[in-house]
């Protein structure tokens, strides 16, 4: 049995100030369409689950102030202006704004929305038919959890668990959508699907495309809950990737979780310039055509061999080429971001205890936020 967690409320049954659903998002709004939201209501288990055995986690992201902005941020005055340019008449019900500044769960066929953002929001759903749930602490025991579960007893699992079964596990999970804190480019891609807002209209409206995100100093900061194999510490690179990576070093995850998060940007922003409309200054395509051509030049300055492949899929891809809009772009960027996420997931894979990525490689030596400690 999985014990309910009081604390995390649905809006009808919440008070203004109860701010305690674990956050992805700042300033974030999702595109009108299902498929394009970070987080399917129907794969939503729901964040009870996941306290059983991750309690400091969910006090990390519970306390952090990243956490209570999501939802607070629907009370902005201009919330509801952006609302109404959108046609959304309930911004805290079932709308596009609660797609990355609540969580949205489908229960029964109802939809059900949640205050603020839950650990499903990062790690993908959990739920759902072949959720990735009871998958990823199945340690070849056949442990289950309940009330009274403690996480020592499936960390003693996972310390007996063979080379195979850990294999076929990880495959599983990966499968059923879920984002490891181990898996760079994922998780940095997941993020992006808010932190860069891909709706043309909405940024017309006047809400800002990007929240300046970049996926090591917001991981570093606040949001930072790396307490797998210690609840009493916060490591500062994730616990299931050192564990794995015994040669890999603090600076190593931190160059390779850098260029995961350009990577991830190169992509999002492309598949938002695919679907731009219009360049003119402002216009979420004006927008994208500027991360894009940073990014290109920011990835080139890194001057490695493995990202020759990325930077070949945007080779055309000039300020030229990016002013003008034509019928061709949703095949001509789409591809480009598909080869860009191909060879970004081959890149991640090469390099994946952080080895061989140069010291040149400048990793931000500020982290947003203070660190939460147990």
């Amino acid at each position: 049995m999985i014990p309910k967690f009081p604390h995390w409320v649905s809006r009808s049954q919440s008070k203004p100030h109860v701010m305690l659903a674990v956050a992805l998002v700042g300033l974030a709004f999702q595109s009108e369409a299902a498929a394009q939201q970070a987080v399917a209501p129907e794969k939503v288990f729901g964040r009870q689950a996941c306290q059983v055995c991750h309690a400091s986690e969910a006090a990390a992201w519970e306390q952090s102030s990243h956490n209570k902005k999501a939802w607070s941020l629907l009370d902005h005055p201009k919330a509801a202006g952006f609302a109404k340019a959108m046609g959304v008449t309930d911004i805290k019900g079932d709308s596009l704004c609660t797609q990355c500044h609540g969580t949205q769960q489908k229960k029964a066929g109802k939809l059900v929305v949640f205050e603020g953002n839950s650990c499903e929001s990062c790690h993908g759903g959990a739920g759902g038919a072949g959720g990735w749930l009871f998958k990823h602490f199945d340690f070849g025991t056949g442990r289950r959890p309940t009330n009274s579960s403690k996480i020592d007893e499936f960390l003693a699992d996972r310390a007996k668990e063979t080379p195979e079964h850990r294999a076929a596990r990880d495959a599983s999970v990966k499968a059923t959508g879920m984002n490891r804190s181990a898996d760079a480019f994922e998780l940095a891609s997941n993020c992006l699907q808010c932190h860069l807002v891909p709706n043309e209209k909405l940024v017309e409206a006047g809400h800002p495309m990007s929240t300046r995100f970049e996926f090591v100093e917001w991981a570093q900061g606040e949001v930072r809950h790396n307490f797998l194999l210690n609840a009493k510490v916060n490591a500062e690179v994730p616990t299931n990737w050192s564990d794995r990576n015994p040669g890999g070093t603090v600076e190593g995850r931190k160059r390779l979780m850098f260029v995961a998060g350009q990577l991830a940007d190169l992509e999002v922003s492309l598949r938002s310039r695919a679907k731009a409309t219009e360049t003119k200054r402002g216009s979420l395509g004006d927008e994208a055509n500027d991360r894009i051509l940073d990014l290109k030049e920011e990835l080139a300055d890194h001057n490695l061999d493995a990202l020759k492949p990325v930077l070949a899929a945007v080779e055309a891809v000039d300020k030229n080429s990016l002013k003008e809009v034509t019928a061709g772009d949703m095949s001509t960027y789409t591809k480009a971001a598909d080869a860009v996420a191909a060879a970004a997931k081959r890149f991640v894979a090469a390099h994946l205890d952080g080895g061989g990525l140069p010291d040149s490689i400048d990793i931000p030596g500020k982290a947003k936020g203070n660190v939460f400690k147990p």
